[in-house]
């Protein structure tokens, strides 16, 4: 490290306050680095800096309310905020640019928010390529403090992540220890008072109020004189002389009087508490000496948010209104446990928080913090949608058998394969207001790191097993910030063993989860994330989802959408060889056959067809069942069909194995609903339309058929061949693709709209039900000697669809795995073994 930039401003003394702190560490870390200072508010031009200096002290004298003004609305208005940061940035950047580069920093590390807003501008415009790290010297951050750009923020609690991530979600952020100089440390009270020569019986509050001396010193004051005879105030006043002098003129004994001391220090470790109206450089340091604070009456904006801050913390108490000082200390006074155990929090807060050294030498080793890129319509679509009761993650269940030496697979082994899943080192970021959902790739994160373990053993029944672990853990939502979690399960008779996953269904779809896993066993290359989009004008936004759309309509050979090539197996092209010749699909290939455009004018009225098939569906047939999910809480039902049985009788009945599979779907919901069924129920199915050029890339790339399956009464071979007709036309007429481009010209809409409109059509008003058949692998899948005996699809509901069908093809049999709601349990399991039973009577 050879040359380090500081950027700071004079605005009080704070900011500078950190910045030393700063330096100190690095010079502690890299002594013989060059460190330079840019003052940012000097750099904004001539007049600029006290211009802002007298802005401040104006605001926070003259006119509190409309500083809480501005402070509220950047928090509460988006379009503001994002406008205001904008300026700032652009402003600061500019000027910052050339200082910057005539430097050339191997590191850059910013104190003052217009600096770092300046940093992440130049960063963003590709002029600044060396780690920038952003110390927030209040205790509460505020959007003008985060920026994604910076490769580190450090806030000055736990509690300040979250309204630092809320500034900026892309934002990698940190706790640090108070960035105070290392004179600010736990010492002797007692040696400290004898040097000061105060009393070492008496309660001492040291007020002050930072270098500008801001507040109601005096009253402040008079408060703790009238609070108890045992209480000695120590007031230190900065460069304030006026109140100093005030001060003195009360002539009261036990008052003891400070200016501006170049050894606060000595003064904080003599104190039992600071009293101070701010939260900023003066309540680090107290809690650097390990001091609790009193915060009274705290000055407007960014004063109470870090007095509301520090309260949550357990770091201060906090008080208003006149006379509750006095009361605060009193009780300090009457309950002395209370303030031992404030101050045992600030000590486990020093204790656990990152040390600025190693902060430091994180910042400099690890990875930059990388772009964000946004969400395709398709997969932003599952982020939206998403609620607490409804989340929106799929997954997958994999069973093993043993290794060929009878042990069982190993959590390393779970650790191998997990290190292809989709979505692993993703974060997702909803957006909110003006801003779409995004997302951001995490490199540090591992697949240990998602990874737990259980061992239900020894011996436990497998079904017994899974369903209890199953049940249990995809309960548990992922999140946004870890779209991605695992469990392995072991101690299942027979040595065998589970890995459980669950993914954000905002990471991917289930084809590319499965062929991931698959090839990650096979040692195929890693799938890849779509190109990410440049940025376009707003005529090319709209034009170029529609220029998309129909130019796949138009691909003289789209792809079987129930297998593309290059499946997870690795039998696509057979597999495709195979339905074009009947002796795999039937006599006529329904939801299984290529499906072809004839050139721009096919492919067009091709989608348009589709478009027009979904628009004239309209809402879902009534169904009268419990439609109720209130909680995460799920249960999986599970059940399997021999592979070669269902081909044979696909071949019999001249219908497609998907077809066949899903009109045993239909006859379960017939038996399930009984005298109530609906002669046709609504049933969503996602189809993929994946092609050569998307296969192998991450995301959902899916459209879906919306289906009314017959669940009348009738005979179960004319449910056959009505789901089949059913299934076929929505297919014929584009169905799926044009599911897709609807999702993806959504995308077209403002943000604000993009949500609703997802919340819309994403619900139980157009289907009742949602079912999938996904392509599995067809010849062994074996991971480190252990075979993958079985896996089963795991899908999520949707608002108001309390039933979802997963069904898979993998090796010897047919895998269906039923998600209900939690207390729907029967449902569930009946719907499993209706489908077994009905295909035993076919």
């Amino acid at each position: 490290m050879e040359r380090v930039l500081i950027v700071s401003a004079n605005m009080g003394q704070g900011h500078n306050a950190t910045g030393r702190a700063l330096e100190d560490a690095i010079r502690r870390r890299w002594p013989d680095a060059t460190v330079r200072w840019i003052n940012a508010l000097e750099r904004l031009g001539p007049g600029f800096e006290g211009l802002f200096q007298r802005i401040y002290v104006a605001n926070v004298e003259s006119v509190p309310w409309l500083y809480e003004f501005f402070y509220a609305a950047i928090w509460r208005i988006p379009w503001f905020a994002a406008a205001s940061r904008w300026f700032t940035a652009s402003w600061c950047g500019r000027r910052l640019a050339k200082p910057v580069a005539e430097f050339a920093p191997d590191l850059v590390v910013s104190t003052y928010p217009m600096g770092t807003a300046g940093l992440a501008w130049l960063r963003r415009k590709g002029k600044l390529s060396v780690p920038i790290g952003a110390w927030v010297s209040d205790f509460a951050p505020h959007p003008f403090w985060v920026y994604g750009a910076a490769d580190l923020t450090m806030v000055m609690h736990d509690v300040a992540v979250a309204p630092a991530l809320r500034s900026s979600p892309s934002a990698h952020v940190g706790v640090s220890a108070p960035p105070v100089r290392a004179v600010f440390r736990p010492g002797d009270q007692t040696a400290a008072r004898q040097e000061l020569e105060l009393p070492p019986d008496a309660f001492v509050p040291l007020v002050s109020c930072g270098s500008l001396g801001f507040g109601e010193i005096e009253t402040t004051v008079r408060e703790l004189l009238a609070a108890d005879p045992s209480v000695v105030p120590v007031a230190i006043c900065g460069r304030n002389d006026a109140v100093a002098a005030r001060l003195r003129a009360l002539d009261e004994p036990r008052l003891r009087v400070v200016g501006w001391t170049d050894r606060p220090e000595l003064y904080t470790l003599a104190a039992d508490v600071v009293v101070t109206n701010a939260g900023g450089a003066t309540s680090l340091e107290a809690l650097a000496c390990g001091r609790p604070v009193l915060m009274h009456q705290p000055i407007a904006a960014h004063g109470k948010a870090n007095a509301r801050l520090m309260a949550a913390a357990g770091l201060a108490l906090v008080s208003t209104k006149d006379g509750e000082l006095a009361e605060t200390v009193r009780g300090l006074l009457a309950e002395p446990e209370r303030l031992k155990e404030m101050a045992e929090a600030v000590a486990r807060h020093c204790e656990t928080a990152t040390p600025l050294e190693e902060a430091l030498e994180s910042l400099v080793s690890a990875p930059l913090n990388p772009p964000t890129q946004r969400l395709r319509p398709e997969d932003a679509l599952f982020v939206h949608v998403a609620t607490p009761e409804v989340p929106q993650q799929v997954g997958a269940v994999l069973v093993f058998d043993p290794k060929a030496d009878g042990t069982p697979v190993t959590r390393a082994d779970a650790e191998h394969l997990l290190a292809a899943t989709p979505g692993l080192r993703t974060r997702l970021l909803p957006g909110s207001g003006l801003w779409r959902a995004r997302w951001q790739e995490d490199p540090g994160r591992t697949s240990a790191e998602v990874l737990t373990s259980v061992r239900v053993g020894p011996d436990a029944p497998l079904d017994e097993a899974l369903t209890r672990e199953m049940d249990a853990f995809f309960s548990d939502p992922v999140s946004p910030e870890h779209p991605v979690r695992a469990r392995l399960v072991t101690g299942i008779e027979g040595e065998q063993g589970a890995l459980l996953i669950a993914l954000h269904h905002a990471a991917s779809d289930g084809i590319a989860v499965i062929s991931a896993l698959v090839g990650q066993t096979r040692g195929k290359e890693p799938l890849v994330p779509a190109a990410a989009p440049r940025r376009r004008g707003w005529g090319e936004r709209v034009a170029g989802p529609l220029r998309a759309v129909l130019g796949r309509f138009a691909r003289p050979g789209w792809h079987r959408l129930e297998r593309p090539p290059g499946s997870a197996d690795g039998s696509g092209a057979a597999e495709f060889a195979r339905s074009k010749s009947g002796s795999g699909a039937g006599a006529r290939g329904g939801a299984a056959e290529p499906v072809r455009g004839a050139g721009p004018r096919g492919g067009a009225a091709e989608l348009a067809r589709g478009v027009w098939a979904l628009a004239r569906a309209g809402a879902a047939p009534r169904v009268r069942w419990d439609k109720r999910i209130d909680s995460p809480r799920r249960h999986f039902a599970r059940a399997h069909l021999s592979a070669p049985e269902v081909r044979k009788a696909a071949r019999r009945a001249g219908v497609p194995t998907t077809n066949l599979v899903l009109a045993l779907v239909a006859e379960a919901l017939h038996r399930e609903l009984g005298a109530t069924a609906p002669e046709q129920l609504r049933v969503l199915i996602p189809m993929s339309v994946r092609d050569t050029g998307t296969f192998r890339q991450l995301g959902n790339h899916t459209g879906a058929a919306s289906v009314d399956l017959p669940t009348g009464a009738m005979s179960l071979t004319e449910r056959v061949r009505k789901t089949d007709r059913m299934l076929s036309g929505q297919v014929d007429r584009g169905a799926p693709r044009a599911g897709n481009a609807v999702v993806r010209v959504l995308g077209i809409l403002p943000p604000a709209l993009h949500r609703r409109a997802a919340k819309l059509v994403y619900r139980g008003t157009w289907f009742s039900v949602i079912a999938s058949v996904l392509p599995g692998a067809r010849s062994p899948v074996v991971l480190n000697g252990a075979l993958v005996r079985t896996v089963y699809p795991v899908l999520s509901l949707a608002p108001g669809v309390p039933v979802a069908v997963g069904i898979m093809t993998w090796a010897d049999r047919f895998t269906i795995c039923i998600t209900v709601p939690a207390g729907q349990e029967a449902r569930g399991d009946r719907l499993a073994a209706a489908v077994v039973e009905a295909f035993g009577r076919l």
